[in-house]
């Protein structure tokens, strides 16, 4: 028999360990662990929960979840993000710990209606996405919403414009109404307030134009308590990974990083740009990547975004793609033609 159990501060080391020992296959396997502590990362953005799987005493696989605040149609909303799940190999194609583990999402979240939730799975995780989309009964429906493009963008190509500065204090109530007016045009883009911003430990930036804002964004480096570690590379590249990064170095790529190292990341969170502004992005991220603290910044986008193919001319990124799933556990919920962009430093 398979239990459920909502983890606590004692079971910081076992879901830890299940982070580290179920990787995300890809060109790269990666693992997103959660050193030194679990809970350390939790909630910032959002009521944060997990639930380990045990069969006889042991645990098997793992769930987390995000109870947040974002935008569905264009409006305010409360839903939940499904995230972390991990399976160890020997209980992978067992369906009954899958059904019994989406009926335990319920009784542990404190959202009722609507029962919408959202995940991403990797494109090439061709293995669950099937299994997910195959409406088996006593599991929700996943519906495939859009691609979504995750930029590694190396900050070897930035350069310092002086368009961005730090947000002061008393603007930060402005600032979260610039984001929100133009993140609503996204389905699970997230609703920000100051208190969620200062939750985040993040830095917020604008940029002003005429008395008005005319662009806003974050840097999270979220290394302290959530890491990105290459677990293995696909033929050829394991063996030609020095070759690679002599490479890299030379055309100001992105390093890959050796196998059990992170990569050394923050996230370019929370941007929003008015026009006619939007048509100076590259100056924008230019200026963002000469002042980030890390070696490398992500940016999220959907995979119909009218910046994403100049921005992979300009900076040559590193990418990992996903889709992004609406969740449906019981009420039908109809999402209009919004693309869906969540924010990637949430997830």
């Amino acid at each position: 028999m398979t239990t459920y159990e909502l983890a606590t501060d004692q079971d910081d080391a076992v879901l830890r360990a299940l982070l580290r020992d179920n990787a995300m296959p890809s060109w790269v396997t990666m693992t997103v662990n959660r050193e030194p502590s679990f809970f350390a990362g939790a909630n910032r953005f959002g009521r944060d929960w997990a639930v380990i799987a045990r069969q006889q005493g042991s645990p098997v696989g793992m769930y987390a979840c995000s109870e947040q605040n974002v935008h569905l149609n264009g409006a305010p909303c409360e839903l939940g993000y499904l995230g972390a799940l991990r399976i160890n190999p020997s209980h992978r194609n067992r369906l009954r710990i899958l059904r019994d583990g989406f009926a335990s999402v319920r009784a542990f979240s404190v959202i009722r209606s609507p029962q919408l939730w959202y995940t991403a799975i990797a494109s090439e995780n061709q293995v669950a996405r099937r299994v997910l989309e195959a409406n088996i009964r006593g599991m929700p429906r996943y519906w495939a919403t859009n691609e979504f493009v995750n930029l590694a963008l190396p900050r070897e190509r930035g350069l310092r414009r002086s368009i961005w500065r730090e947000v002061r204090p008393d603007e930060m109530g402005r600032l979260c109404s610039f984001y929100n007016q133009h993140a609503r045009q996204y389905q699970f883009s997230p609703v920000l307030t100051t208190a969620q911003a200062a939750s985040t430990g993040a830095s917020f930036f604008v940029v002003e134009r005429h008395g008005d804002f005319a662009a806003c964004m974050a840097l999270w480096n979220q290394q302290p308590y959530k890491q990105v570690v290459a677990s293995a590379y696909r033929r050829p590249l394991n063996a030609l990974l020095p070759v690679y990064n002599a490479y890299a170095r030379l055309t100001k790529k992105v390093l890959l990083p050796r196998v059990g190292q992170a990569l050394d990341l923050t996230h370019l969170a929370f941007l929003a740009v008015a026009p006619p502004l939007d048509g100076e992005v590259t100056a924008l991220i230019d200026d963002a990547l000469a002042i980030s603290p890390t070696a490398v910044l992500t940016l999220g986008l959907h995979a119909g975004h009218p910046w994403l193919a100049s921005l992979i001319r300009a900076y040559r990124p590193a990418t990992y793609r996903t889709w992004i799933y609406a969740v449906n556990f019981e009420d039908s919920v109809t999402l209009d033609d919004r693309p869906a962009q969540p924010e990637v430093a949430v997830l």
